[in-house]
This record gives C-alpha cells, structure tokens and sequence, in this order.
C-alpha cells in the first residue's frame, strides 16, 4: 500500500515504523530494522521532504508520523496532475503519428486475460469475443473491465461455448449481447475492429496453460469480424 502511495521499500519501512510507535528516534528505528543510522537519517530527510513525517525534537532526534491520509492525498494530487499532462501533451503526440504497420505480441498463461483487460480499456465503439471459457473462469478484473466498457456506451457482444453448464452472468453486470455456439476451444477478441487477439491452450494435451498472439492490424481484425459475424449468427440468443 505504501508503495502504491509512493514511497520507497526503505521509506516504506521507516514509516511503517514511525506509524506503530507514535513517534522515534533514530536510535529506536534503528533497533527495528536492519539500516544503518546514516541510511536512516536520509530516509527520514526524505520522509519529510515528502510530508510524510515531520522532526518533534533535535536532541535525541526524533520523529513522528504524518496523517496517511495526506499521504494519499498527496499521491491523488500527483497522479491527477500527471494524467492532465498526459492528455495535454503526450496523447496528441501519440495520434498524431501515422501508424500502418503491424504490432504483435505473444502472450501466455494470465498474461492473455490482462492483454483482453488492456484492450477492453482501449475500446471506443465495439468489443467482439468469442470465449473459450465460462464466466465463472473469467478473472474478477476482466469481468470489471467488460463491464466498464458496456457502462460507457461501448456495444459488447459474447460468445460463449455451447455445453451443459449453466450460463451464470451475476460475474457481467451491464448491458451485453450474449449467445452460445459450438465453438473451438479457443477465443478471440476484435476491439474496435481494429486490433484482436486470438488464444488459445498451449498444447492440446495442456489443460492450464495458454498462448495468446495480439495483433494489430485493421485488415486482419476486420477478416476476423466477419468469422465472429457469422459464428455469432448462428449462435442461440440469451
């Protein structure tokens, strides 16, 4: 958490110390971590550069805490702050580049339902997929990131594997197009008709591991727009 907040692995430390003890001296930090003193006095100073604790005495000198809460506050300023600059200056930069060649990566294991979530957040109009697995097998984020897309008016249409168990959807809350077909044992996502990715199990002997290949590649995407159109047509409405 307190990394998150951005302190280092030392500071983070040093605080967490100052946090139970109320207020330390140096020599008492010391005797609660494996630092030397002259490590601590930096971590301190830097401690307090960052607001996240402040000098109470100089003799011995000692130190007490601030509020976590201004802590967060603080990262929430910086990260709001970095987000602005992001938009103003960065993203124009981005899309002003004329982008014709392909981009791939190759992804495995949970690394191709971290692809789909990044995907997910890139959508502006469509979300198109075919999933190899149930929703109770979908991890918690993905679900999340589906459902973020459908709340901002993203269209979002699932296709889910044809089989006996039920379809429980309490994991998808939002608006979705959902049917179930026959399908391969494998899913592919288009996003936006513009960038896909398809995946599948490693090995077909392989029930745990799985490789993914992300594209993007508007001429594919669109190829494979079609066979989702079609899969999708003939699968059962829910």
């Amino acid at each position: 958490m307190l990394h998150t907040l951005g302190l280092s692995e030392g500071e983070a430390e040093v605080y967490r110390l100052l946090l139970r003890a109320g207020e330390a001296s140096v020599g008492d930090i010391s005797r609660g971590c494996a630092f030397s003193r002259a490590r601590i006095y930096g971590i301190l100073d830097n401690l307090a550069a960052r607001g996240a604790a402040h000098q109470v005495s100089a003799h011995p000198r000692t130190y007490a805490p601030e509020n976590p809460r201004r802590l967060a506050e603080l990262r929430l300023r910086e990260v709001e702050a970095a987000c602005a600059a992001a938009e103003e200056t960065l993203i124009p930069l981005y899309e002003m580049q004329e982008r014709s060649y392909t981009e791939s990566v190759t992804v495995r294991d949970m690394g191709v339902f971290q692809q789909v979530e990044e995907m997910c957040l890139r959508a502006t109009e469509s979300i198109d997929g075919i999933a190899a697995f149930l929703p109770s097998a979908i991890p918690d984020s993905l679900c999340r990131a589906l459902a973020s897309a459908a709340r901002a008016g993203v269209r979002v249409r699932l296709l889910f594997p044809l089989g006996e168990a039920p379809l429980d959807l309490a994991r998808l809350p939002g608006m979705y197009e959902i049917r179930r077909a026959a399908t391969p044992a494998a899913g592919m996502f288009i996003i936006d008709q513009a960038e896909l990715l398809i995946g599948g199990l490693e090995k077909p002997e392989s029930a745990t591991h799985l490789l993914g290949l992300w594209l993007h590649h508007e001429e594919l995407a669109r190829l494979s727009g079609q066979i989702f159109e079609t899969l999708f047509a003939a699968g059962e409405p829910l």
